[in-house]
Order: C-alpha cells, then sequence, then structure tokens
C-alpha cells in the first residue's frame, strides 16, 4: 500500500490529512525576517490579516531538501513506498529538492510526482491517488496524469499586483489589469505555470465570464467541485449558486503560500471534467 505525501500548497487542513491518512510537509511563508510553516505556525486567516494590514510583503520558501531527506530516510528505513504529490515545478522548486533528496538518500520506493498544478489542483489529485493507494505508483501515477488533464480551474483575482510580485507573471501582463481596471480570470495551464485567460469589470462579469468558461463541461461526480475564495467568503458563495448549483461542492480559502501570489478578492472555480 502506498503511503501519500503531498505539501501545504495542496490546501488540505490537518483535519482532512489525518481522516485519509496524507502525510503534508508545509512550504513557508516569511515576512520580514520572521518565517512561518503554512497551516502550522500561522492560519489562513491571520495570513490574510498581515497581508491586507501589514507593511512588510510577504515571501514564499520551498520545503527544504533536508526534510524530505529525513521523510525518505525514514520509510527507507521502514520499507515504506511514498507516492508524492508537489506543487508545479514550474511555480516552485519543490519537486527538484524532493529529486535531489531522494537520490542523496537512495531509496528507490519513492515516487515523485510533478502535478503541474496548485490548490485544489493538487487536492484533487491526492484524491485519486488515496482512493489508488493499492495499486503501484506506475499505475497511479498513469491515472493522476488523466484526472490532471481533465482538470478545470478558472479564478477572478481583484488585482494582479500579488502574482507579479511572487515572480509568477510577466510585468506586461500585470500592468494590463492595473490600466484598464480590470479583473483578470487566471487558469493553471497544462504546463504548471499561471496564465491569463479572460478580463471583466467587477464581480457579475467575472461569475459569467467563468459560466461561458464552463458551459460545455460536466464535473465527474466522483470528485468535488471546489469553489475558491481568498478572505472574501461572499464571493465563493456567489460563485457557486451560479456555476453548478446543487453538484457536490468544497469551500476553499485559498492557503497562505497560494494567497502570498493571489493576494486577497480572488474566486474561482476547480473540478474534474467527464
Amino acid at each position: 500500500m502506498l503511503k501519500i505525501v503531498t505539501d501545504s500548497a495542496a490546501n488540505m487542513t490537518a483535519e482532512e490529512a489525518n481522516e485519509l491518512g496524507v502525510k503534508v510537509l508545509s512550504l513557508s511563508i516569511i515576512f520580514g525576517d520572521k518565517e512561518y510553516r503554512d497551516g502550522v505556525d500561522i492560519t489562513t486567516e491571520e495570513f490574510y490579516d498581515r497581508l491586507v494590514n501589514g507593511d512588510v510583503h510577504p515571501h514564499t520558501s520551498q520545503i527544504n531538501i533536508s526534510d524530505f531527506e529525513e521523510l525518505f530516510a525514514q520509510a527507507k528505513a521502514d520499507g515504506d513506498e511514498l507516492f508524492v504529490i508537489l506543487l508545479s515545478s514550474a511555480l516552485s522548486g519543490t519537486v527538484s529538492c524532493a529529486r535531489i533528496a531522494k537520490e542523496n538518500v537512495g531509496y528507490d520506493g519513492v515516487y515523485i510526482y510533478d502535478s503541474l498544478g496548485a490548490t485544489v489542483m493538487e487536492k484533487l489529485l491526492v484524491y485519486a491517488a488515496v482512493k489508488n493507494a493499492d495499486k503501484s505508483a506506475e499505475e497511479v501515477a498513469a491515472i493522476l496524469d488523466d484526472v490532471r488533464s481533465r482538470t478545470v480551474l478558472y479564478a477572478a483575482v481583484d488585482t494582479l499586483d500579488y502574482l507579479y510580485k511572487g515572480g509568477r507573471l510577466k510585468k506586461s501582463a500585470a500592468m494590463l489589469g492595473k490600466l484598464f481596471n480590470i479583473k483578470p480570470l487566471i487558469t493553471v495551464s497544462d504546463k504548471g505555470t499561471v496564465e491569463l485567460c479572460g478580463k471583466t469589470i467587477g464581480l457579475k462579469a467575472a461569475i459569467k465570464h467563468i459560466i461561458k468558461k464552463t458551459a460545455d463541461t460536466v464535473p465527474d461526480p466522483e470528485f468535488p467541485v471546489c469553489y475558491l475564495y481568498s478572505a472574501d467568503m461572499e464571493k465563493a458563495a456567489a460563485l457557486s449558486e451560479a456555476v453548478f448549483g446543487e453538484t457536490k461542492s468544497e469551500t476553499v480559502n485559498l492557503c497562505a503560500v497560494i494567497g502570498v501570489h493571489i493576494g486577497p478578492g480572488a474566486c474561482g472555480v476547480c473540478y474534474i471534467k467527464q
């Protein structure tokens, strides 16, 4: 039986992780000279309060090679097989650190999977991996490849400033939003990068745009539809009423390590299409 590991960018609560038997490693958020482990030393609510009201812009730090080495060495000693699902390599060096740690430990019982996604995109892959943990790592990877190919994510952000400050978006794209006072729509490409996919003025227009984007697809009932927000839950509620209605769903406040780059006031939807 595979043991599933992920990082805090997957937006799983401690309760969810415990229930599923998933090990979560925390990325870090750094405000000035103070470092906090995402979801351990700082809550999501505390993070957004500091982000909005503080005078220091935070940045994130990937998981240390030594943290992966410790985990992998313990798995080697216990004879456990690990399947490790991590934040997109296009957005973080976490995958690279894990691969170096695996080589350093010299244990083939670790399978490192690049999610090419973030937040609940990772979380939905974790759900699929847990459901198939009795299969081989190669079989699980093939299943996740299929799930990832059917993942849909659209989000409206209040500003592109945070994505630009965090180096996840080009300055030209960020300036476009500021110049015209638009509310950009973003997605995550099949290469794991953040991309602009539309622009609107105001939340109502953003919701209409997302409805249009998702109109030709039907969610896979094996997975929940995830409605995302950052700090303002009412936006996610408005979106959930408009998009898929009564479909099985989750409402997720974007975790701190994602909120650093998205900022407050975002809302979106993520699901697996049939």
